[in-house]
């Protein structure tokens, strides 16, 4: 773990043209593990399809990404039939 780095950013990744400057970019990233990467690289890769930066989800107005699973209920406990 000490010789993996604190972080990778995504949007720099999501920049790059293709998957083969991605994988390389992450090679250089991560050189100095070692563990075997290519695995770990591989699927992080696949997994950038289809993700937008973080700058262009705040250029659409989505500035804090929040879950909601689940409205508000307008009913509440007190107002229940016994």
């Amino acid at each position: 773990e000490e010789e993996m780095p604190e972080e990778v950013n995504i949007d720099e990744l999501l920049d790059l043209q293709s998957d083969v400057e991605r994988t390389q970019k992450l090679k250089e990233i991560l050189h100095t593990c070692s563990n075997n990467t290519e695995a770990f690289i591989t699927e992080l890769v696949d997994k950038l399809h289809g993700l937008q930066k973080q700058e262009d989800l705040h250029n659409n107005g989505i500035e804090h990404t929040q879950l909601h699973i689940f409205p508000e209920r307008q009913s509440s406990s007190d107002s229940e039939i016994h």
